[in-house]
Formats: C-alpha cells, structure tokens, sequence
C-alpha cells in the first residue's frame, strides 16, 4: 500500500531574506546558505491493513516523512508509492477555509478528493454527529477552538472512506472521550483492511495500537520492527539523553536536582509549595542502587530519596511523608514515617538530611512525580498546618525492557490445578 524508498529531503537554510536574492544575483558564485537534511534515506514498506507508528523526537523529521507521503511534498531524492485514496490530518486545520462554515469546508474537503457534491451531502449529517458539532456546523470555521477544529477534521477524513488514513498527532488536541471515540474508529478502520499511519508522543497508544513502529532520530530511520520492541528501545534512548543531562548539571553544580525546581522554590508557586517554613526541604536527590544521583531508574533496582533539611527548632517527633504521583496525575502512593512505615526521626536546629530508602521500585515504565511533606506535630500531624509542602515538584522516570500493563507489577506465580476428565 506505501512504499518509501531511499527518501531524502534537502531544505537550503539562510540567515536572512536577503541570502536567497544575493545567491540569484551572483548566480551561484558565493553560497548564502547552509544545506539542512530534514530526512536522510529513509525506507519503509506498509502493506495493506497494517497500523504503523512513527516516533521520534520534536524535529526528527516525521511530520515531514507522512507529507511525502501524503503528497504535500515532493522528495529531495528517493521514490515514493501509495495506492488507493488517500486522506491526512497533518497540520490541524489545513486545507479548511476559515470563513467558510464547518458545513462547506466538508463539501469542499470532500470535492478535494473526487467525491460529487451530492456524495457528500449524504454523508454529511453521519459527519456533523461524529464531530458532535450540530449546533456549531453552520457557524464560520474561524470561530471554532482547537478542539472543535480537530473534531471536525477528524470526522472529515475518517468518513470519505479513505484506502490510507494518515495522522500526525492531531488527536493530542482533543479531549479524553472525543479520543476514545476516534481511537476506536481507527480500530475500526484496521479491522476492515484499511491502512493506518500516524504519528504520536504516547508509547503505549502505540504499543497498543500499532504492529510495526519506525523510529526516526536527526531525519535517519533509528530502528524499524515489532512497535513494542522499537519503542522500548526509544524510550531507553530518551532515558540515556535525560540521565546524561542531569549528570552533567551535577558536575555543573547542580547537585543532581533539575532546573526548574530551584525555580519553583524560589517563585513559591501556588500548588507548588505552601506550609508554615518551621521546616523546611532545600534539596531532594534521588539516588539509584550504586549509589549515583540519577532520576532514571530500572525497574525493580533500589532507590534512596534524600532529603536535605533546614529546621528553626529542635523537633523530637517530626512527621515526613513522600508521595508519588504518575505523570497524568494519577495517584501512586504515599510513604510517612507515622503510619506506613513508622519510625522516629528527630531533627536539630540547622541543616540535616533523611534517607527514604525503597529496596525495590515496582513502577511500571513511566514518568513520575515526588510530592514531600513535613510537618512538626509530635505524634500524630497536624494535616492543616504543614511546614511545608512540594507538591508534585520533582519529576522522575522509570524504564524498563519488559513489559508491565498498569500501574505496577504484582510479585505472583501461576500454578495449574490440573485437567479432570
């Protein structure tokens, strides 16, 4: 259904408008520009009624990949083929007029690709419910939000029965159940033979989605196959370039801690953190089994959280506690030294720091968020009066080369109970 072959394309980058006319004037004697491959010999094969991923990181080329394909582009270099009827959400929004109303850009849109007029009235009332924009149909396209945008064009090109459904990240832009209900029409769609190609940031949409994965790294194919292997390995790529740059903000006086959390400290951010200042958190670290300051973690390798503390008094009873939040907001857990695991940590007046040592971190492969509490009550905390509060300030992630479905991965055995006849 696609063929890619050997696809390159060149772009001529100037440092000024001026660039390109001096280059006309002088013919070509003197270069004003310098040459930038947004893709460099890229291959890939589809065949009918396969799913593909593409990832990579912002600027890898993917958008640029799926408008060659789409025919938005023409190729430096290379070949391209694609049979059947082609329909692409590229750019949210392109190719609407926006003052034409939601109802004439369908007619259009659907015009665009061969279908009469007539054709497309028929379809138009199944469209308008999909998109969910009955009242708003007859309105000028400029006045929609984002969403209703990406709504409109969604249902646009998924109802010209298209051969090859191309999308580039548009579903990012909707909400949760407008995704779901587009998700599974794209189920749909991979049922009944169609082909699917799509670009998108979440590793499990396609490890769910997607049989076959490309990764595209500085517009070279990194590595093409089986979507969970490839993006394993992605995500294992993206978690060497975060530890090696939190490692060098170390050796830069980073102490291990990310920018941004100095920041949020120093703004004090509603949200952020709030509490009495009678204690108080100055740095967090986190450090992995050898003992190294990383925010990358394997799964299943121990952890140590360390806190560094400033105090105004002599506590005898202080209560810490660390939550975990995944990156999505979702609710973890929560570690305190009264209830869930009680111990006594009196704190001096000055500067001191605790140790939360987990021996093994059964998160599933994501990213994470630290909260940290403190407070002063002996005994039991006063949960209305902290001392102080980081909420969901220190991010962290966890990979791993096996799979775990959910939050995190239960210690259990299978056991057969035997066949009776």
């Amino acid at each position: 259904m696609i063929s890619v072959h050997n696809v390159s394309k060149l772009y001529r980058v100037y440092e000024s408008p001026s660039g390109r006319l001096k280059e006309i004037l002088l013919r070509g004697r003197r270069k004003y520009h310098r040459d930038f491959w947004a893709l460099e010999n890229v291959s890939l094969e589809v065949p009918t009624g396969e799913t593909v991923g593409i990832i990579g990181r912002n600027g890898a080329g993917k958008t640029t990949l799926l408008q060659i394909i789409a025919g938005v582009l023409q190729p430096t270099t290379g070949d391209v083929r694609v049979e059947g009827r082609v329909t692409a959400l590229l750019e949210l929004g392109s190719g609407f007029n926006p003052e034409y109303t939601g109802r004439e850009n369908i007619l259009l849109s659907g015009q665009i690709l061969g279908f009469s007029e007539d054709e497309m009235r028929r379809r138009m009332d199944v469209i308008v419910q999909f998109a969910e924009l009955e009242a708003f149909v007859d309105q000028p396209v400029k006045t929609y939000s984002t969403g209703m945008l990406m709504r409109l064009a969604f249902a646009s090109a998924i109802h010209v029965d298209p051969d090859v459904l191309i999308v580039d990240e548009a579903l990012s832009v909707g909400d949760v159940y407008f995704q779901r209900k587009s998700l599974d029409r794209m189920e749909y769609f991979r049922k009944a033979g169609k082909t699917v190609l799509f670009v998108s940031h979440d590793p499990m949409l396609v490890q769910r989605f997607c049989t076959t994965a490309l990764w595209i790294e500085g517009g070279k194919v990194a590595m093409t196959g089986n979507a969970r292997e490839v993006v394993t390995a992605y995500q294992a790529f993206c978690a060497k370039l975060e530890d090696d740059r939190l490692r060098n903000a170390a050796r830069n006086g980073g102490i291990g801690s990310r920018e941004h959390d100095a920041i949020l400290r120093e703004l004090q951010l509603t949200g952020s953190r709030w509490g009495s200042g009678k204690i108080r958190f100055t740095n967090v670290e986190m450090l992995n089994s050898r003992g190294e300051a990383t925010w990358v973690f394997t799964h299943g390798e121990d952890a140590t959280i360390r806190l560094h503390i400033e105090s105004d008094a002599d506590y005898p009873q202080p209560i810490f506690a660390v939550d975990i939040h995944r990156y999505d907001g979702i609710f973890i857990g929560s570690i305190n030294n009264l209830d869930t695991h009680a111990a006594s940590l009196p704190i001096k007046r000055g500067t001191s720091s605790i140790d939360l040592h987990i021996p093994t971190l059964e998160l599933s492969h994501n990213v994470y968020f630290l909260s940290l509490k403190a407070f002063t009550a002996d005994g039991s905390p006063e949960w209305n009066d902290p001392a102080d509060i980081h909420n969901q300030m220190y991010q962290f992630d966890v990979v791993s080369e096996k799979p775990t479905h959910g939050l995190m991965k239960f210690d259990a055995e299978w056991h057969g109970t035997g066949v009776r006849s």
